[in-house]
């Protein structure tokens, strides 16, 4: 196998295939050696990762204090959904992903959440996703289908209380990557 590395990607390909995945680790080789090459990075740069482990704490707190809007507005749009999102989404944990995880000292899921593009994420259910909101990658978090964005339309001020720590979120989710790819370089 040949590794393509980018911070934001790590695909495989065989002798066999030539084609390049856009899923980074998606095999659970690929996924194994990812997470343990972080690990091994956090254990031996500890001291010198002290902005990336801060804002990664800030990270989790910003996003547990969204949380129950979050599932509050699944509760009212998710049930009568017939384009369930979650079930059709072609989306997979990426870089930032996975350091917050490891940073902020969470649970790694035991596998990307797709293999293939024609996959289905293997955490979605038909009661929801397996994952706890926090282990869920970002995009699960700040997607707003069409039946979330109307409802919000309609309350101004819980989109308000939505959709600007979301934008909060992804701003420090952008300054932990920096902090990190910084100070491991």
């Amino acid at each position: 196998m040949k590794p393509f590395e980018t911070p934001t990607q790590c695909c495989y390909q065989t002798p066999m295939d030539d084609s390049f995945c856009a899923i980074p680790w998606n095999t659970s080789a690929a996924w194994q050696e990812a997470n343990t090459s972080l690990k091994h990075v956090l254990q031996h740069q500890r001291p010198e990762l002290d902005e990336s482990f801060r804002l990664a704490h800030g990270l989790h707190d910003q996003l547990t204090s969204i949380f129950p809007l979050m599932d509050r507005l699944c509760r009212t749009t998710c049930p009568d959904c017939v384009d369930v999102c979650c079930q059709r989404a072609w989306v997979w944990a990426d870089f930032k992903d996975l350091l917050f995880l490891h940073l902020a000292g969470i649970p790694v899921p035991d596998h990307q959440l797709l293999f293939r593009q024609e996959d289905h994420c293997r955490y979605a259910s038909p009661d929801g996703c397996r994952l706890d909101r926090i282990q869920r990658p970002f995009v699960c978090t700040w997607y707003l289908c069409p039946a979330q964005t109307q409802h919000l339309r309609q309350a101004p001020a819980e989109m308000k209380r939505i959709t600007e720590p979301l934008q909060q979120i992804k701003a420090c989710r952008k300054k932990m990557e920096i902090s990190f790819i910084r100070t491991v370089s």
